[in-house]
């Protein structure tokens, strides 16, 4: 099975999700687009790789796929496709690579194969820790650090609340500057269990005996007459690139059913690709990677404009253009995520305009206008297709995104789920005064925040301060949240129970 480009973090190989694009259009609903500028608009065969967002037929990267007799090969296991029955053997936010006809709208097409390969499936090594914010953890699974977060990652037979050490988890996601896996899903297979328990893990092989043994990362691999080879003359050699799956005899060591060649890149010269991905090993906007492939972005253009100002290790961007001599010539740069959130009621929406009106603080609103690029997705019904107009007065609604240069708030992904606090992450508004501040005085958006001798602020660092030395330290522009709490369900009063920095 040919591989994306990869990366090692903690000895492990880890492999980052790709976009490959022959021709293939943009568009919106049910999830994100590719870049329209590589695509032109121009229909063609090629190959899609992304987030899945929707089913009836299958959404990935804006595009509705229509998969019957279509080839699917999940974690190694392949079947056809009735063009029904996607659901049944497939999960939204899985990163799944699909090969197949895009059509002149950008829009639709017709997948001939789907594919889908976990990151890693394997035990949590000890308990999870929980961040400050209180929206993400971290935990280990064979030496890999897999961050979740409450609000965007998928979880099945499993919750954000319910992790536990020795779980057993198969994890989807993208890796970061630091060889952190941002999981987009997370399914719980069982419980740890020595000698039971099936995992897979990806890595270069090490310290191989000649005979039966060798290292990935830090588990001891054996192998015998019975474990099946794939790519591979029956043997491994130090140096290659594997997948193994197996069952684990102790926590360190694991027995091989089957291990498979994973062949590296994709060559010197390529005419199209576009890669969704990670920034990292950053030395300018001509010699960067995402997702592990050099990039030269020096003649790209950029979105939004001011990207290409601050572009930097851990931003989640979409690059395409042609590979010559080993480098991703970039025609363009998008920005994927983004710095600005905010999750809150739904107020109103424009489905000819692309836009939703949210209601942050009584009587004060912000609108969030999408794009062809923008991940949308519902939590509540995730078996059915889902674009803006799905979306009705009184949802409620995670938003992430950023800013463009006329003060948009450009959403890059926006969830559907159920009522949670409400939460306005953005760049701070401060009134001056002389050398100081306003205490107590803040807007996030252009939405006025209200404090109170009960809200919580924290620094840069993460600690606890007062309110007074809170708004001498806060200057126009930093990265501000502001949170909510909505308990139980309680419509919100709009006076902040939280006001921190943000890096």
């Amino acid at each position: 099975m040919m591989k994306p480009l990869q990366q090692v973090a903690a000895g492990l190989l880890v492999v980052l999700s790709i976009l490959v694009f022959d021709g293939c259009g943009s568009g919106s609903g049910g999830g994100g687009g590719g870049i329209g500028g590589l695509a032109g608009g121009i229909g063609g065969t090629g190959v899609t790789s992304g987030t899945l967002s929707g089913f009836g037929s299958v959404f990935v990267n804006g595009i509705e796929f229509e998969t019957d007799g279509a080839s699917r090969t999940v974690n190694d296991v392949t079947d056809i496709s009735n063009g029904s029955d996607d659901d049944r053997v497939l999960g939204i936010g899985m990163v799944v690579t699909i090969i197949g006809t895009v059509n002149d709208d950008g829009l639709t097409g017709t997948a001939d194969s789907i594919e889908y390969d976990n990151e890693i499936d394997g035990p949590v090594a000890a308990a999870p820790v929980e961040d400050p914010d209180g929206n993400s953890k971290t935990l280990d699974i064979f030496n890999v650090t897999v961050v979740v977060d409450r609000n965007t990652t998928v979880f099945v037979t499993t919750d954000y609340d319910s992790l536990v050490q020795n779980d057993v988890l198969e994890v989807s996601g993208y890796f970061d500057a630091n060889g952190k896996l941002l999981a987009t899903r997370v399914e719980k297979k069982g419980v740890l269990d020595l000698g039971v328990s099936e995992v897979e893990i990806k890595g270069e092989v090490s310290g191989f005996n000649g005979i039966d043994t060798f290292m990935l990362g830090g588990i001891t691999v054996t192998f015998d007459g019975a474990t099946e080879f794939e790519d591979l003359p029956g043997t491994v050699r130090d140096g290659q690139f594997v997948e193994v799956k197996g069952t684990l005899v102790t926590t360190i060591s694991m027995s091989a059913n089957r291990i498979e060649l994973e062949e590296d890149g994709f060559g010197d010269d390529v005419d199209r690709i576009s890669i969704e991905g990670i920034v990292t090993d950053f030395d300018g906007i001509s010699n960067f990677k995402v997702a592990g492939q050099r990039v030269d972005a020096s003649d790209a253009t950029f979105e939004p404009a001011a990207l290409a100002a601050t572009i930097a290790d851990g931003d989640r961007v979409e690059t395409g253009g042609s590979i010559i001599n080993g480098i991703l010539e970039a025609e363009e740069v998008e920005q994927r995520g983004g710095d600005v959130r905010v999750s809150a009621v739904v107020d109103s929406t424009n489905n000819v305009a692309g836009t939703v009106t949210l209601q942050v603080v009584p009587g004060q609103t912000i609108t969030v206008t999408s794009s062809s690029q923008t991940q949308i997705e519902d939590k509540l019904n995730e078996e059915e297709p889902f674009g803006i107009s799905g979306i009705a007065a009184g949802d409620f609604l995670n938003v992430e995104g950023f800013v463009d240069g006329n003060g948009n708030f450009i959403a890059t992904q926006i969830e559907r789920e159920e009522p949670d606090d409400i939460v306005l992450r953005g760049p701070a508004d401060v009134p001056p005064t002389g050398g100081g501040t306003v205490a107590g005085t803040l807007s996030i958006l252009g939405v006025e925040i209200a404090t109170d001798d009960a809200t919580d602020f924290e620094d840069a660092s993460e600690e606890d301060i007062d309110g007074t030395n809170f708004f001498l330290q806060v200057k126009d522009g930093d990265l501000v949240e502001y949170t909510d709490y909505n308990e139980d369900g309680q419509p919100a009063d709009g006076i902040a129970d939280e006001v921190e920095f943000e890096d």
